[in-house]
């Protein structure tokens, strides 16, 4: 690609190349990845339109989103929130509805001007950019083979987690959305607690209180349970510990394009939508029958579920399915780390991060096991809320 810079003290475009952003820009905002987001689309009109001039956050902020001149854009941050949307959604674009010969707009991190990337004509690229290109090749072939025998020798987690930490694009560490139901103020006002002055307290409601629809406000989108949240913190503390760039993805932040542009962890299962679409095609399932949620074997039909598991969530043990897929349909790696319960979860957290379980699930298994697709199913004993170390059950590799 060609990349050009308008805005940025370089010659300005020719008519022609106008045209064409135009054109790529009709594209763009018709696609699926903009045409249901009014702001974004508007956004992103903005900044191309108003290429050649310094772009700023106020100027932004009243021009597109229609606030006040003087607004405080620490306390209101819609023009960095939509920026940093429209970003995703461009790489979406490319990913999904991409069109040959388009001009590829980006948006620099940290600015608001676009940058103009155009593709390479059809006369420059025959014969003379093979030897370069050969010459590439060539180093991207030697560094493969050196990182190979490397990893020979790497203890099993770090085998584990290479496809991972080699890839160019942070690893997308995505939490379901669990629906959480509030009380109305009507019920608060009627059972009120002892003490009031706590942030948090338990209602003790009348054992056969009556409770109206309107009492009970389903709440999606602000919260993460526990077991999510502590695995999610130990993934993102060990690819740290990799040097490995991590986002942290909640509720609706997430599409099945950001899937397709990067390596992603999916965290939880019956509170996370991908990780229930995307097991299909494998061995230890997750389901759901008359309110009984269990994990499944498909080759030969045994369950696991949770016998004793109490109204409140509580329950004496739990089981867990760690996966780890190079063809998850979305041709990125896919890693899934779920339980029946948030205690599950939390296990299926430890064992990804353990050197020691990953080496004894892996010890067992065919050579090349780095290399294929692989799902361990594992139980916990819970004590007082907390979960034992796992076991594993069962492990899978194909």
């Amino acid at each position: 690609m060609d990349p050009r810079a308008a805005g940025t003290g370089e010659a300005p475009l020719s008519p022609d190349d106008e045209a064409k952003i135009r054109a790529t820009l009709d594209r763009v905002l018709a696609s699926p990845a903009f045409r249901k987001s009014e702001q974004c689309c508007k956004f992103l009109r903005y900044v191309v339109e108003h290429h050649g001039e310094p772009l700023k956050e106020r100027q932004i902020g009243v021009d597109v989103f229609g606030r006040a001149a003087n607004y405080d854009t620490a306390e209101d941050p819609v023009v960095r929130v939509r920026a940093t949307e429209v970003r995703k959604r461009l790489a979406q674009y490319s990913s999904d509805s991409g069109v040959a010969g388009d001009v590829r707009f980006e948006i620099p991190s940290g600015s608001y001007h676009v940058e103009f990337h155009w593709p390479v004509p059809a006369e420059i690229s025959g014969s003379r950019r093979w030897p370069w290109q050969v010459t590439i090749l060539a180093f991207a072939l030697a560094t493969g083979v050196i990182a190979w025998w490397i990893r020979l020798g790497a203890a099993p987690i770090d085998r584990f987690w290479a496809p991972a930490v080699d890839s160019g694009k942070p690893v997308l560490i995505y939490c379901g959305q669990p629906v959480v139901y509030f009380l109305s103020r009507d019920v608060h006002e009627k059972y009120p607690p002892a003490d009031r002055q706590r942030g948090s307290y338990v209602l003790k409601l009348d054992p056969d209180a009556v409770l109206h629809g309107r009492d009970i406000i389903p709440v999606t989108g602000q919260f993460v349970g526990i077991g999510n949240a502590h695995t999610a913190a130990q993934l993102a503390v060990l690819l740290a510990q990799r040097r490995k760039a991590v986002e942290l993805r909640y509720a609706d932040d997430l599409s099945f394009g950001d899937l397709r542009a990067s390596p992603s962890v999916l965290v939880g299962a019956f509170s996370n939508l991908y990780t229930l679409e995307m097991q299909d095609r494998l061995r230890f399932v997750f389901e759901q029958e008359k309110g009984v949620r269990r994990i499944r074997d498909r080759s030969d039909g045994r369950t696991w579920s949770l016998a004793n598991l109490a109204p409140d969530g509580g329950t004496p043990e739990d089981y867990a399915v760690v996966s780890r897929l190079f063809e998850s349909g979305t041709g990125q790696l896919l890693i899934t780390a779920a339980g029946i319960t948030q205690y599950g979860t939390r296990a299926a957290g430890e064992f990804l991060t353990s050197p020691a379980l990953i080496a004894q699930a892996v010890q067992q298994t065919h050579a090349d096991w780095p290399r294929r697709n692989l799902q361990v199913l594992l139980h916990t004993t819970v004590y007082r809320g907390s979960p034992a170390a796992p076991e594993i059950v069962a492990v899978q590799v194909w």
